[in-house]
């Protein structure tokens, strides 16, 4: 990686290797602060392409938005 910016191919393969809910979180955090917030390609390459659905499904979850009561 280089300073403060990440390819697509980085970014891609970094969110590849989350194992769990927090890393996956702490992965986008390190993205959005590469980028100023999410990269343009986010939505097609991370959601659209199946890479969220195929990585969440690791610890039991999916990649749909779910709003929690506190």
């Amino acid at each position: 990686m280089s300073d403060n910016q990440m390819t697509e191919v980085e970014v891609i393969e970094l969110m590849e290797t989350s194992q769990t809910e927090q890393e996956w979180n702490e992965n986008c955090d390190i993205v959005k602060a590469a980028f100023g917030g999410y990269p343009s390609f986010w939505w097609q390459e991370i959601k659209l392409s199946g890479l969220m659905a195929r990585v969440t499904a690791r610890w039991g979850s999916d990649d749909q938005i779910h709003i929690e009561k506190m």
